[in-house]
This record gives structure tokens, sequence and C-alpha cells, in this order.
């Protein structure tokens, strides 16, 4: 600004200075006018100067003030945020100890309080979400199906009136009424229904508010009557898992990897139609229920070692693109593979068929690559490279 204004000043001085020289070398009547128009120019020159420099010094101010506003209004927005952010903290922080309550109402709270919060701000939905399989990992029994009813819970109040009475009559101690041990175990029951609810609803991509590229730990939980039909799922971990009731993760897709190493299914478990684009592991799993995973497309790698299966096993139609291992694995039931596609190599040491089995038209994709094909069964070459599994015949049969 200073070097402006100084560059103003020199170019009125110089131009005042040549029309004066000007004057100087001129006649002597033109002499005062020539003069009269140099003082007249220079006085020009330097106003014109001077409103130039006011202009800047105008816009500078402006440009300060503008500056200093977007300062403050920068500054009142991260206060806002922070703001924000502590408040959530401290809504999912207040819901998860309310999550340790024992009372089942004040549980439910906490579980809408999180799915609200997750809902409103999608950067907190994986830590929402982290909350949540952290309680359905906490250890829990399900409750006896057979609840005690009505008759049988008048009974229980009657023998301890009875006692009460007794204890009065001989002016002994009134004996204390039974305390709960924990959470009621049906109560607890829907309080774990209701947050798997909460999973399976948000977790589906047509869900109002999706819940997106979401991990779930479920290391070690029980869960009752699981599904997640549909659903899209970054990456599972079902390591130790028991599923008491059926497991329903029919269209699924695990985005990454999905664990069920040691993983148990009391009822059926139905993955038919789901996707594995990464690998899928069910090593040491058991199936006490049916195993469906008819049409189930693994991109990855499939590893069943030994996998027990007591229901029927239903692989039709399914397609690997990885390596296919279930060696070791036992079939108690019906075992089939009819339509399977193995891309990769198939390995089936060892493994247990107890009951009927269906491998004739199962194919894989290079009958050159080193397969592993079940015990009584061999891969015949057929046109084009590919193979199909066949009964091989027993040793001495001609």
């Amino acid at each position: 600004m200073l070097a402006a204004a100084c560059a103003a000043a020199l170019a009125v001085w110089l131009t005042t200075a040549w029309l004066l020289d000007v004057a100087d070398g001129a006649p002597a009547a033109d002499k005062a006018k020539i003069r009269v128009d140099a003082v007249r120019t220079g006085l020009a020159a330097g106003a014109g100067a001077g409103a130039a420099v006011g202009l800047m010094l105008a816009f500078r101010r402006q440009r300060h003030a503008e500056l200093a506003t977007a300062l403050d209004e920068l500054d009142a927005a991260e206060r806002r945020r922070d703001a924000a952010e502590r408040r959530i903290t401290e809504l999912y922080n207040a819901a998860a100890e309310q999550l340790g309550s024992d009372k089942a109402p004040v549980r439910l709270t906490a579980l809408y309080t999180l799915e609200r919060l997750a809902n409103d701000n999608p950067r907190h939905q994986q830590t929402i979400v982290n909350i949540i399989c952290a309680y359905l990992r906490m250890p829990y029994t399900p409750p006896p199906a057979d609840r005690p009813g009505p008759e049988e819970e008048h009974r229980e109040r009657t023998r301890r009136n009875a006692a009460r009475y007794r204890a009065a009559r001989d002016n002994r101690p009134i004996p204390a009424a039974p305390l709960p041990h924990g959470p009621d175990p049906h109560e607890e029951h829907q309080v774990r229904l209701t947050a798997q609810r909460l999973l399976q609803t948000h977790l589906h991509p047509t869900a109002e508010h999706h819940w997106a590229d979401i991990d779930l730990d479920l290391t070690g939980a029980t869960l009752t009557d699981f599904f997640l039909i549909g659903c899209t799922i970054h990456h599972v971990d079902f390591t130790n898992t028991t599923f008491s009731g059926d497991a329903v993760f029919g269209g699924a897709t695990f985005t990454r990897y999905a664990i069920f190493r040691g993983a148990t299914f009391s009822g059926d478990a139905v993955f038919g139609g789901a996707t594995f684009p990464g690998s899928a592991v069910f090593t040491e799993a058991t199936f006490s229920g049916d195993a469906v995973f008819l049409e189930a497309t693994f991109t990855g790698h499939a590893v069943f070692f030994w996998a027990s299966f007591s229901g029927d096993a239903e692989f039709d139609a399914v397609s690997i693109s990885g390596d296919a291992r279930f060696s070791w694995a036992t079939f108690s039931g019906l075992a089939d593979f009819g339509g399977a596609i193995f891309s990769g190599h198939a390995e089936f040491e060892d493994v247990r068929f107890e009951a009927v089995v269906e491998l004739e038209s199962a194919t894989v994709a290079d009958a050159a690559r080193v397969h592993v094909p079940p015990p009584g069964w061999k891969i015949e070459t057929v046109e084009g490279g590919t193979g199909r599994f066949v009964p091989a015949p027993s040793p001495g049969s001609g």
C-alpha cells in the first residue's frame, strides 16, 4: 500500500516538473498560462492519486473486515461441531451404560437411542454397531421354552405366603422372598431380539436408513433366530458363535471375509443365494439342522475343514471360484452337490458320507489341476478339459 502511494506521488511530481520545464522554454506571453496549467494538472493528478490511494485503503479495510467475519464464522462452526460431537459422545456413552441396567425397559431405551444416533450420524454407525455387538457377546443362556404358566406361579406364591404365615405364627423370622439372579431371562431374550432386529433392519440395502460398509464382530455370541436376509455386510466374524434356532443369511452379501470358524447351528442354517466375494471359513462348524447353500456364490475360498453336518447339506448349483476345501468333514444326512461348479482346487480328503451323496453332476473347471476327490470317487475328464465326479470302481472289481 505504501509503495502504491509513493508511486502515485512520484508520478504527480514528474508530470508537474515536466510541464514547468516546458513553460521555461516557452515565449513570455505563454509562460504564465503554461505554469498555471502545470499547477492545475498537478493538482488534478494529485487528487486522482489521492482518490486511488483512498480506494485502496477502503478495499483493504473491507478485505480485513470480510476475513475477520469469515474467521469468526469458521470458529463458530468449529465450536458447533465440537459441541455436537461431545453431545453425541455423551449420548452413546450413556446408552452404553444403560445397556448394563437390570431393567429391560432401560436396556430397550438404550438400544433405540443408539439406533437414532446411528441414523442421524453416519460417521458413528460403526462405533454404535460395535456397542450393539458387544452387548450381544455378553454371556447369555436362552430361557427355557416352558416358562411357568399362571397356575404354577399362583402355586409358588401360595407356598411362599404359607411359609410367611407359619414363621409369623411361630415367632420366627419371616423368610425373605428369593432375589432374582440378574435380569429376567425372558425379558433379556426380548431385548436381545430387539438388538438383532436393529442389525437386520439397517444392514439391508433398501432400508430407509442403511448402515453401509459395516463390520460385525459377534465372536462367541449366543444368537436366537438370527436373520440377515438380503443384507450387505463388509466383514463378519462369527467364530465360536452359537446360533440358537434358525440362522438365515439367504441372499446376503459378505463383501470381505466371512468367518464362521467353530460356529454351532442348532437349527437350520440357510445361505441360499448368498454371495461371498472374499474367503468364507466354516472350519469345525457344527450344523445340527439342515445346511442350505443352494446357488450360493463363493468368489474366494470356501473352507469347511472338519465341519459336521448332521442334517441334510444342500450345495446344489453352488459356484466356488476359489479353492473348495471339505477335507475331514462329516455328512450324516444327504450331501447334495448337484450342479456344483468348482473352478479352483476341489479337496475332499477323508470326507465321510454316512448317507446319500449326490456328486455325479458336480464339475470342475479344469480337470488337469490336482484335485482330491472323496473316497470312492474320481474326476473324469470331459470335452473342453473340464471334469466331472464319477464313482470310482472298487478295488478288484474288474
